[in-house]
Protein backbone atom coordinates (compact mmCIF):
# COMPACT_ATOMS: atom_id res chain seq x y z
CA UNK A 1 0.00 0.00 0.00
CA UNK A 2 1.43 3.40 -0.96
CA UNK A 3 1.63 6.37 1.40
CA UNK A 4 -1.43 8.09 -0.02
CA UNK A 5 -3.62 4.98 0.35
CA UNK A 6 -2.25 4.44 3.86
CA UNK A 7 -3.18 7.99 4.88
CA UNK A 8 -6.62 7.72 3.28
CA UNK A 9 -7.28 4.53 5.24
CA UNK A 10 -6.06 6.16 8.45
CA UNK A 11 -8.37 9.14 7.90
CA UNK A 12 -11.31 6.83 7.19
CA UNK A 13 -10.58 4.77 10.31
CA UNK A 14 -10.22 7.80 12.60
CA UNK A 15 -13.51 9.16 11.28
CA UNK A 16 -15.27 6.12 12.79
CA UNK A 17 -14.11 7.21 16.28
CA UNK A 18 -15.37 10.73 17.11
CA UNK A 19 -13.78 10.43 20.56
CA UNK A 20 -10.40 10.92 18.84
CA UNK A 21 -11.20 14.29 17.28
CA UNK A 22 -14.35 15.69 18.91
CA UNK A 23 -13.04 17.67 21.88
CA UNK A 24 -16.58 17.91 23.27
CA UNK A 25 -17.11 14.13 23.24
CA UNK A 26 -17.85 12.84 26.75
CA UNK A 27 -14.88 10.42 26.63
CA UNK A 28 -12.39 12.64 24.80
CA UNK A 29 -10.34 13.16 27.96
CA UNK A 30 -10.36 9.44 28.82
CA UNK A 31 -6.96 8.19 27.66
CA UNK A 32 -7.97 4.53 28.07
CA UNK A 33 -10.96 4.92 25.75
CA UNK A 34 -8.86 6.73 23.16
CA UNK A 35 -6.07 4.15 23.43
CA UNK A 36 -8.57 1.33 22.83
CA UNK A 37 -9.74 3.13 19.69
CA UNK A 38 -6.16 3.50 18.49
CA UNK A 39 -5.54 -0.20 19.17
CA UNK A 40 -8.53 -1.15 17.02
CA UNK A 41 -7.29 1.11 14.23
CA UNK A 42 -3.81 -0.36 14.69
CA UNK A 43 -5.17 -3.89 14.31
CA UNK A 44 -7.08 -3.00 11.15
CA UNK A 45 -4.20 -1.15 9.50
CA UNK A 46 -1.45 -3.42 10.81
CA UNK A 47 0.65 -0.53 12.14
CA UNK A 48 2.01 0.59 15.50
CA UNK A 49 -0.35 2.80 17.55
CA UNK A 50 2.25 5.45 18.25
CA UNK A 51 3.11 5.76 14.58
CA UNK A 52 -0.59 6.09 13.72
CA UNK A 53 -1.08 8.79 16.36
CA UNK A 54 1.91 10.72 15.03
CA UNK A 55 0.68 10.34 11.45
CA UNK A 56 -2.78 11.59 12.48
CA UNK A 57 -1.22 14.62 14.15
CA UNK A 58 0.73 15.35 10.97
CA UNK A 59 -2.46 15.08 8.93
CA UNK A 60 -4.33 17.42 11.28
CA UNK A 61 -1.50 19.94 11.24
CA UNK A 62 -1.32 19.75 7.44
CA UNK A 63 -5.05 20.43 7.21
CA UNK A 64 -4.69 23.39 9.55
CA UNK A 65 -1.79 24.76 7.47
CA UNK A 66 -3.73 24.29 4.24
CA UNK A 67 -6.74 26.12 5.63
CA UNK A 68 -4.51 28.93 6.86
CA UNK A 69 -2.93 29.27 3.40
CA UNK A 70 -6.25 29.36 1.60
CA UNK A 71 -7.57 31.78 4.20
CA UNK A 72 -4.70 34.18 3.52
CA UNK A 73 -5.24 33.84 -0.23
CA UNK A 74 -1.80 32.30 -0.82
CA UNK A 75 -0.75 31.98 -4.46
CA UNK A 76 1.95 30.20 -6.44
CA UNK A 77 4.89 32.10 -7.99
CA UNK A 78 2.78 32.42 -11.14
CA UNK A 79 0.06 34.17 -9.12
CA UNK A 80 -2.37 31.25 -9.33
CA UNK A 81 -4.24 30.39 -6.10
CA UNK A 82 -2.73 27.41 -4.31
CA UNK A 83 -4.45 24.09 -4.89
CA UNK A 84 -6.46 22.48 -2.13
CA UNK A 85 -4.50 20.02 -0.01
CA UNK A 86 -5.13 16.49 -1.33
CA UNK A 87 -6.85 15.23 1.85
CA UNK A 88 -8.78 18.40 2.66
CA UNK A 89 -12.18 17.09 1.50
CA UNK A 90 -11.62 13.69 3.08
CA UNK A 91 -10.84 15.32 6.45
CA UNK A 92 -13.72 17.83 6.32
CA UNK A 93 -15.42 15.95 9.18
CA UNK A 94 -12.88 17.36 11.69
CA UNK A 95 -13.41 21.01 10.75
CA UNK A 96 -16.15 21.70 13.33
CA UNK A 97 -13.80 20.47 16.08
CA UNK A 98 -10.58 22.19 15.08
CA UNK A 99 -9.24 25.02 17.18
CA UNK A 100 -7.09 27.94 16.19
CA UNK A 101 -3.78 27.78 18.03
CA UNK A 102 -2.52 30.99 19.52
CA UNK A 103 1.00 29.78 20.23
CA UNK A 104 1.98 26.85 17.96
CA UNK A 105 5.64 26.93 19.09
CA UNK A 106 4.61 26.05 22.63
CA UNK A 107 3.20 22.75 21.36
CA UNK A 108 6.24 21.95 19.20
CA UNK A 109 8.70 22.41 22.06
CA UNK A 110 7.60 19.27 23.85
CA UNK A 111 6.30 16.65 21.45
CA UNK A 112 6.07 14.03 24.20
CA UNK A 113 3.20 15.86 25.93
CA UNK A 114 0.09 13.71 26.16
CA UNK A 115 -2.60 14.83 23.69
CA UNK A 116 -5.04 15.38 26.56
CA UNK A 117 -2.68 17.90 28.14
CA UNK A 118 -2.24 19.63 24.80
CA UNK A 119 -6.00 19.80 24.36
CA UNK A 120 -6.45 21.24 27.86
CA UNK A 121 -4.00 24.02 27.05
CA UNK A 122 -5.71 24.60 23.73
CA UNK A 123 -9.12 24.87 25.34
CA UNK A 124 -7.81 27.51 27.73
CA UNK A 125 -5.98 29.48 25.04
CA UNK A 126 -8.05 28.89 21.93
CA UNK A 127 -11.20 29.67 20.11
CA UNK A 128 -13.18 27.59 17.65
CA UNK A 129 -11.48 27.40 14.26
CA UNK A 130 -12.68 30.28 12.11
CA UNK A 131 -11.45 29.99 8.54
CA UNK A 132 -13.47 33.01 7.36
CA UNK A 133 -12.33 36.59 7.21
CA UNK A 134 -15.61 38.30 7.89
CA UNK A 135 -18.75 36.52 8.91
CA UNK A 136 -17.42 33.69 11.07
CA UNK A 137 -20.87 32.27 11.89
CA UNK A 138 -21.67 31.93 8.21
CA UNK A 139 -18.26 30.47 7.34
CA UNK A 140 -18.25 27.91 10.14
CA UNK A 141 -21.79 26.90 9.18
CA UNK A 142 -20.66 26.47 5.56
CA UNK A 143 -17.78 24.28 6.70
CA UNK A 144 -20.03 22.24 8.94
CA UNK A 145 -22.51 21.52 6.16
CA UNK A 146 -19.66 20.83 3.72
CA UNK A 147 -18.44 18.23 6.20
CA UNK A 148 -21.92 16.73 6.54
CA UNK A 149 -22.21 16.71 2.75
CA UNK A 150 -18.93 14.80 2.37
CA UNK A 151 -20.04 12.22 4.92
CA UNK A 152 -23.45 11.86 3.29
CA UNK A 153 -21.98 11.36 -0.19
CA UNK A 154 -20.19 8.22 1.01
CA UNK A 155 -23.50 6.57 1.92
CA UNK A 156 -25.82 4.66 -0.43
CA UNK A 157 -28.50 6.76 -2.19
CA UNK A 158 -31.25 5.35 0.06
CA UNK A 159 -29.55 6.76 3.17
CA UNK A 160 -28.65 10.02 1.44
CA UNK A 161 -32.35 10.58 0.74
CA UNK A 162 -33.24 9.76 4.35
CA UNK A 163 -30.68 12.29 5.64
CA UNK A 164 -31.96 14.98 3.25
CA UNK A 165 -35.55 14.34 4.40
CA UNK A 166 -34.65 14.47 8.09
CA UNK A 167 -32.53 17.62 7.72
CA UNK A 168 -35.34 19.33 5.82
CA UNK A 169 -37.93 18.25 8.44
CA UNK A 170 -35.70 19.59 11.22
CA UNK A 171 -35.11 22.86 9.38
CA UNK A 172 -38.84 23.38 8.77
CA UNK A 173 -39.68 22.57 12.39
CA UNK A 174 -37.07 25.02 13.73
CA UNK A 175 -38.17 27.75 11.29
CA UNK A 176 -41.77 27.35 12.50
CA UNK A 177 -40.59 27.48 16.11
CA UNK A 178 -38.55 30.62 15.37
CA UNK A 179 -41.53 32.32 13.70
CA UNK A 180 -43.79 31.42 16.64
CA UNK A 181 -41.20 32.78 19.09
CA UNK A 182 -40.93 35.99 17.05
CA UNK A 183 -44.72 36.43 17.06
CA UNK A 184 -44.84 35.78 20.80
CA UNK A 185 -42.08 38.30 21.52
CA UNK A 186 -44.02 40.99 19.62
CA UNK A 187 -47.18 40.46 21.67
CA UNK A 188 -47.97 43.07 24.33
CA UNK A 189 -46.97 41.94 27.82
CA UNK A 190 -50.58 41.94 29.07
CA UNK A 191 -51.58 39.29 26.45
CA UNK A 192 -48.73 36.97 27.38
CA UNK A 193 -49.75 36.76 31.04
Amino acid sequence: MNTREYREKLIDEVKKYPVLYDTRHENHRDIDVRDRCWMEISDRLGANCEILKREWKILRDSLRQSLRKSNKGATTKAGVPCKKWRFQNRMAFVLPYMTKRRNPRQLRDDIKIDETEVQSEQEQDSEVWDPGNGNSDSDSLDLYFASVCQSTKRLPKKYQNQIKREVLDTLLRIEEQYEADERESKMPVSKIY
